[in-house]
């Protein structure tokens, strides 16, 4: 769309991929190919945040403009002057989702079962998660292991009905794995919220498995494909004039991420001005205040000191009849 419009300063934009198939080696050979053959500019990646300590040291010394993409505390902090985050961390959002818990949900005598893979992503939210309850005196009373991409779960729930468990965490999640366990405790009669990662809403998979998800929230950084904004607005109009009649099956948030990003970058080019290298570039991010995305993200802001540019999610909750995930909340900070 901007190369439509002359592009910006007169520069046309080029987009090159490469598929790091989550793995180590693969995002290395990747970023080589990229920054040696191809010469890129900028970077939106890896797609891992397990690639990004054996990464962040080239991006530093390539000196290579580069968006984050999982939204990982280790690209931020310590500062790096290469990398970015545009919106909260994995972690911020488990603290806004455990104070919605607390604060909003509102449960009495809450005791909480913590459903999770043995995965980096577990133990990330683990670490966020446990912290956050203990600030309201609140320890966990079971802590299940769910692998992603499991097809049973009926083990985990006994255990979680064992202990006499009224509401869940199913942290470092996807969307597969929630399904699996939200049916699970359907099929058993256990009728209890479930207060799923941000991994459970990458698809609609919650939306399209009835009322068993009738107590199935997420929290999220990231609006939806149908959400509110003049910007989330724009992005289905325009894709839908290049690709019409693919309005359903909805597309997922990274879809929604992906645009944010490229909007970002562009500002970025933008305010660089004429006489752009890597540098400017960075200053160009750097002097972001509030950047409005409209919708897509809570507002953007840099500094020459902290590269995380948001602070805030909102709650979502599933609506099989609809077909959407319901908005609850405004923007929650992590404080």
């Amino acid at each position: 769309m901007k190369n439509e419009q002359g592009g910006i300063h007169g520069r046309q934009l080029e987009v090159i991929s490469e598929d790091d198939r989550y793995s180590i080696p693969a995002a290395i050979a990747a970023f080589k190919k990229l920054v040696y053959r191809d010469r890129i500019f900028a970077l939106c990646g890896p797609g891992s945040a397990s690639f990004v300590p054996p990464l962040w040291g080239k991006f530093q010394k390539e000196k290579l403009p580069t968006i984050c993409l999982p939204f990982t505390e280790l690209a931020v902090n310590p500062y790096k002057r290469y990398l970015f985050i545009t919106c909260d961390t994995y972690e911020g959002q488990i603290r806004a989702l455990t104070d919605y818990i607390i604060r909003e949900y509102k449960l009495k005598n809450p005791r909480i079962g913590i459903v999770l893979p043995d995965t980096e992503a577990g133990k990330t939210d683990l670490r966020a998660a446990l912290p956050r309850l203990k600030e309201y005196n609140i320890e966990p009373v079971t802590r299940e292991i769910l692998m992603a991409g499991a097809v049973d779960a009926s083990s985990q729930v006994m255990s979680l009905k064992k202990n006499g468990v009224n509401c869940v965490m199913n942290i470092g999640t996807i969307t597969s794995s929630a399904v699996t366990l939200v049916r699970e405790l359907k099929k058993f009669g256990i009728n209890i919220p479930v207060f799923n990662s941000w991994g459970a809403m990458l698809a609609e998979g919650l939306n399209e498995i009835g009322d068993a998800a009738n107590q199935a929230y997420i929290v999220h950084a990231i609006s939806p494909w149908y959400g509110e904004g003049l910007e989330v607005q724009k992005m289905r109009k325009v894709t839908l004039r290049y690709h019409p009649g693919t309005e359903k099956p909805y597309r997922g948030t990274s879809f929604s991420y992906g645009w944010a990003v490229g909007n970002i970058l562009a500002e970025g080019f933008k305010k660089a001005g004429r006489n752009l290298d890597e540098d400017a570039m960075i200053d160009a991010l750097e002097s972001l205040k509030n950047y409005d995305t409209g919708g897509l993200l809570a507002p953007v802001t840099f500094s020459s000191g902290n590269h995380k540019g948001g602070n805030a999610s909102k709650i979502y909750k599933a609506d099989p009849v609809s077909g959407k995930y319901v908005t609850l909340t405004g923007w929650i900070k992590s404080e």
